[in-house]
Order: C-alpha cells, then structure tokens, then sequence
C-alpha cells in the first residue's frame, strides 16, 4: 500500500484519536458501526508512547464510509435526490502501512545524491537514538522494491520491535521527524527489523487462508485470536475474493477478532461443482 498523505476530503468523513492508530480506528468503526475495510482511512498523526526520551503522541486519524460504485453513479446521475450512500467493502483503502516510513513515496527524494543524504543521515539518527536508550542495535541500509529503507538487528530487537510493532513505528517517527527538521525538507525514510513487519503481514495472510480451508472443509466458523484493527483488516482483504468463506468481526477493543465462517452453498451450485469435478 501507498500513502495518501493527503487528508480524505470526502463529505461526511470525521476525525479520530487514540492511543494509536489501531485504537483510533477502532473508535471509527465504532462511531460508523462498520469494519476496517468499509472505510476509508486517512492517517494524519501516529502515536506513541514517549520512548527514546521524548514525550508521547496520540494517533489521529480522517475517516469515512465507502461508497459502491453504483451508487457513485447515481449521485452524478440523480444528483440531489437525497438518498443515503450505502457503505461497502472492497474499494480502495486510503491507509498507508503501520510503518511511518512507508508514508514516504519515492518520488519525494528526486535526485538519487539527495537520496543518498537522506539515508545515510536517518541510519546516524536511528543509530544515536538505540545508542541513548542503551539498546544493542546494528542499523545497515539496504534496497527493497521501493527503494532503500533501514534495517536494523542485534541482540536487543525484541526490544526494538515491542509489542505488535509499537516500539518500531516510534522509532521510525522519531527518526523521520529528526530527519526532517535537520533537512528541512519532507524526506523520509521506512525502518524495518529483520523483515519484522513483512513476516508479520505474510503470516497473517497464511493464518487467514489456512482457517479458511479449515472452514470450508468442516462446514464450521473459526474464530482468530484477537488482532489489530490494521491486521483484522489485512484478514478481511485477504479473504475477500475467496469463494465460500465469509469474514465479519466480533469483540470489543483489544479483544475484537475475526470471524471466518462458511458460505452454505445451494443444491444447484454443489450440484453444478460435482460435474465440473467429474469432467
């Protein structure tokens, strides 16, 4: 996913705060009565929670329901009618990826010398800020499919990481902050940890396709352990476009989960895949 920097100018749309971003989109959804992907989000500010020596930050957030697109159609067809929009997934969502760095598309550092700059000061500043806070961390750059990004190791990356991210992303906001001041510029960079949050991403992924198989094949919901608004999400997409499974979400706060439940399929259609089987 990209970042749409820009706020979601939509009519209707609210903002949201909380603890961090997870929470502020937890508040929207409660607010919409609606799940992660029948909104469109916008985040604005990240939070976190004053390590490294400087104070915390509550997260914020822009968000709004979707719109199908027939209903688009009708809003420019029968313009004024007044008739409500009905919110509804798999549109296009406007979140950018937990990883505040990620928010930075490549375009913004033009000139590969500029680019170089950029990179090699936001390693120093990763590295000044592990080194205050007295953990053990290498901090090396390396190129990834969207350009160069910080990786970092060593014997405290547990520490680093923090709970589901949390540590990591306020490392990364403090460095492209710092980053950003010193260049004066909008430059910034994506913090990664030994492939912490591609592996987290890829494992949700598998987790979700493997309980939907399960419930397929045993004509039963299951019920995942109690995940993030932004990886509930990332369960709800992944499931989207699989036949026979349908995903919806239970629970309050921290301990809100996913639910993958079977699609009970008619006599016609288990009749109609019993002959393509056989041919």
């Amino acid at each position: 996913m990209t970042d749409n920097e820009s706020s979601v100018a939509t009519q209707g749309s609210k903002e949201f705060v909380g603890k961090t971003v997870d929470y502020a989109i937890e508040a929207a959804c409660k607010y919409f009565k609606a799940e992660p992907d029948d909104l469109e989000i916008n985040i604005l500010t990240r939070g976190f929670t004053g390590i490294f020596g400087m104070g915390g930050r509550k997260a914020k957030i822009q968000a709004v329901l979707k719109k199908s697109r027939s209903q688009v159609t009708e809003e420019k067809t029968e313009e004024g009618s007044g008739q409500e929009a009905e919110a509804v997934a798999g549109q296009g969502i406007l979140e950018p990826p937990e990883s505040e760095g990620s928010m930075i598309e490549s375009g913004d550092i033009e000139a590969p010398e500029d680019r170089d700059k950029h990179i090699s000061l936001a390693r120093e500043i990763a590295e000044e800020l592990l080194n205050k806070a007295g953990l053990a961390g290498q901090v090396v750059i390396k190129i990834g499919e969207e350009g160069p990004y910080l990786d970092i190791s060593g014997e405290d990356l547990s520490l680093i990481i923090g709970k589901e991210g949390q540590n990591l992303n306020a490392l990364e906001y403090i460095v492209n902050r710092i980053l950003r001041h010193r260049l004066k510029s909008h430059a910034g960079v994506r913090l990664e940890a030994q492939s912490y949050r591609e592996k987290r991403e890829k494992s949700i992924s598998l987790l979700a396709h493997r309980t939907a198989k399960k419930a397929q094949k045993t004509g039963r919901p299951f019920t995942l352990q109690p995940l993030g608004a932004t990886e509930r999400r990332l369960v709800h997409l992944t499931l989207k476009n699989v036949k026979g499974v349908r995903t919806h979400s239970i629970g309050e706060g921290i301990m809100r989960k996913v639910v993958i439940s079977p699609v009970r399929r008619t006599a016609k259609q288990r009749q109609r895949d019993k002959k393509n089987s056989s041919a």
